[in-house]
């Protein structure tokens, strides 16, 4: 994980720690093993940390291949 947002600028706490939770609802995601009910939930919050961490210039890629 780098310090600065897709844009060069170096990034908050907030925004390390907004980044960090969209990895590991990603990571939670690619997992096989989880009740349908978490996973559908997983990738419902997932779905919704995507738009932050996009709009705040974080992140840029597309979900699809985690059902999202």
């Amino acid at each position: 994980m780098t310090d600065t947002d897709l844009l060069g600028n170096q990034m908050t706490a907030a925004e390390r720690d907004t980044l960090a939770s969209y990895e590991a609802l990603k990571a939670l995601a690619a997992r096989d093993d989880l009740p349908p009910c978490a996973a559908r939930n997983v990738r419902k919050a997932l779905a919704a940390m995507w738009q932050v961490t996009n709009d705040l210039d974080l992140q840029f890629e597309q979900l699809y291949d985690l059902g999202v």
